[in-house]
């Protein structure tokens, strides 16, 4: 499924979680073991990103160590 085939109007905070909550279980229905795992860490990798804020406002120096 593309980006574009997607509705990502959400009505408030709730409506969003609910949404990545049902696409995580869809993503996982089926999957055991290591592969449950495989995904779930693809998906905290995607949040992560999406929490980022956009490239030309991050900066570049500030690597998240100590005197940064």
């Amino acid at each position: 499924m593309s980006d574009n085939e997607c509705d990502w109007d959400f009505s408030g905070r709730d409506d969003a979680k609910a949404e990545i909550r049902a696409a995580v279980r869809y993503l996982l229905h089926g999957a055991a073991g290591t592969d449950r795992d495989v995904v779930a860490l693809e998906v905290m990798e995607i949040m992560r990103q999406v929490g980022l804020p956009p490239p030309e406002q991050r900066n570049p120096l500030d690597d998240g160590m100590p005197g940064g």
